[in-house]
């Protein structure tokens, strides 16, 4: 694994109103890493990846650096910031309810130049990744079920050449099996060159794949590690996995 973080984070800070919702001192996401962010509702999950792209539906005020390979893109506008490699699937709606899965993947341009570290995966190879949008290419966005949906946003984005990925609760609504498929998935993406930030509510589930865990609580870091280590926390024990630490 490459120590150069392909993604980072530095003095983030997010604030509504003048309720600060967000205050990450340093997030670091490295080539072919997955980082797992877990937390309860209203934890900052969701603040943290829509900081990082510039999105809000709101009008935080947010400061802070946002690199992408070392190259600070927190000037950048949102569509800038997707054209540059960063890309964030918001809980499965990277996806046009009215176009059939087919036109969902088409719809993307293979024209564009893509920088370095980054592939466009082609439609074969993402109906390779989930054979269920092959079967369903003829069906429109809004008559696939939630999972299948995850699924077409994960693989418009893989079409777009990410150079890092961010899934917001990808499990939210999924049967456990679906769960297990999307997350596996995702592994499979990392280990074979992506980089991926993956916010997770399902901490059983994310801590299987990841290799990191940060752990939000009230828009700050409270405790983050390798998987293994992060496993016997008492935070994450007792409070997610359901485990008594002596």
């Amino acid at each position: 694994m490459n120590n150069r973080p392909v993604l980072e984070a530095k003095d983030l800070k997010v604030a509504y109103g003048g309720n600060l919702a967000l205050d990450l001192p340093h997030l670091a996401v490295r080539e072919r890493e997955l980082v797992g962010v877990v937390g309860a509702n209203g934890a900052g999950k969701s603040t943290l990846v829509n900081g990082l792209v510039g999105w809000s539906r709101g009008t935080p005020k947010i400061s802070g650096k946002v690199l992408l390979d070392g190259r600070d893109i927190s000037g950048l506008p949102t569509h800038e910031r997707v054209r540059s490699g960063l890309l964030l699937i918001p809980e499965g709606k990277l996806v046009f309810t009215q176009m059939t899965v087919e036109e969902n993947l088409s719809s993307t341009s293979d024209e564009t130049d893509l920088g370095q570290g980054r592939r466009r995966y082609s439609t074969d190879e993402v109906y390779g990744l989930f054979p269920r949008l092959h079967e369903r290419r003829h069906h429109l966005g809004s008559q696939l079920s939630g999972g299948e949906r995850q699924m077409l946003g994960i693989a418009r984005a893989l079409r777009l050449g990410p150079r890092a990925l961010l899934l917001d609760e990808p499990s939210i609504g999924l049967a456990p099996r679906l769960v297990s498929t999307v997350l596996d998935t995702v592994r499979s993406l990392v280990d074979s060159g992506l980089t991926v930030l993956l916010v997770e509510q399902n901490v059983r589930a994310a801590i299987e794949v990841v290799d990191r865990l940060v752990l939000l609580e009230r828009g700050r870091i409270i405790a983050e590690g390798p998987a293994a280590d992060m496993r016997d926390d008492p935070r994450i024990a007792e409070a997610y996995l359901g485990a008594h630490v002596a």
